[in-house]
């Protein structure tokens, strides 16, 4: 524990790391990773809260909050950090691993990150095929019957990752998880994920980021209340 609070009182103001020191003492309910993940993403700001001029998300979707996780990859320190994070959980979870895929486009830097930590070879998945050049869906050379990761930035609807082991078990490969920087929890996906048996790890989630947000001040008790109903039914919230 006091390596952990000499790691926070580094990265928050001196008046909020008591605050910060009591959500640790709840380290049986969320994991320190989880813990030092979200408050290292609201440090970065690469959580962004709009609840009253909501965020569109591509599929249509009004929503209160953004992950703007490509933040992660100007900063060499929190970039270190998660790259360092992803391999372990990989190393630990899934020590079979063949190769590392990344999702295309926006997990392939982290998924050549940690491909390189582990000395493991690296492809991309499209998640659709592409219509120019050799169409290839997966880029690099994969072979049958390898075990494969996947690496994605974040879930939320979790479409291109479930798309993604699709393809590569259609390619005769064992799809042995997706790890995650970052899952907004919702449960229609997990129940997806669950039914396509997918496993799932994310080194930090939407509970444990509103937690945090709300001991800094970020959100309100009233926000939360607000970002767990759009948590619990996206698709219909604002409808």
């Amino acid at each position: 524990m006091s390596k952990i609070c000499i790691f926070a009182i580094f990265i928050v103001p001196l008046s909020k790391f008591l605050v910060l020191l009591g959500s640790f003492l709840f380290c049986d309910k969320m994991s320190v990773l989880e813990n030092l993940t979200a408050i290292k993403m609201l440090q970065l700001k690469a959580l962004k809260f709009q609840l009253n001029n909501p965020f569109k998300w591509a599929n249509g979707w009004s929503a209160p909050v953004y992950c703007d996780d490509r933040k992660i990859l100007s900063y060499p320190k929190i970039r270190n950090f998660i790259r360092v994070e992803l391999s372990r959980v990989i190393a630990e979870m899934y020590p079979d691993a063949d190769v590392i895929a990344g999702v295309a486009t926006n997990a392939i830097a982290h998924g050549v990150l940690v491909a390189e930590q582990l000395s493991l070879p690296f492809v991309y998945v499209h998640p659709t095929p592409k219509d120019h050049g050799l169409e290839n869906q997966i880029e690099g050379d994969l072979r049958p019957r390898q075990s494969v990761v996947i690496v994605e930035n974040q879930v939320n609807i979790g479409k291109n990752c479930l798309k993604v082991a699709k393809v590569l078990r259609e390619n005769g490969c064992k799809v042995l998880g997706v790890v995650t920087i970052f899952d907004y929890g919702f449960p229609s996906t997990h129940k997806r994920m669950a039914k396509s048996e997918v496993d799932l790890i994310a080194l930090t989630n939407l509970d444990t980021v509103l937690h945090h947000a709300q001991n800094l001040d970020m959100i309100t008790k009233d926000d939360m209340q607000l970002l767990h109903a759009w948590q619990r039914k996206p698709s219909k919230w604002m409808k």
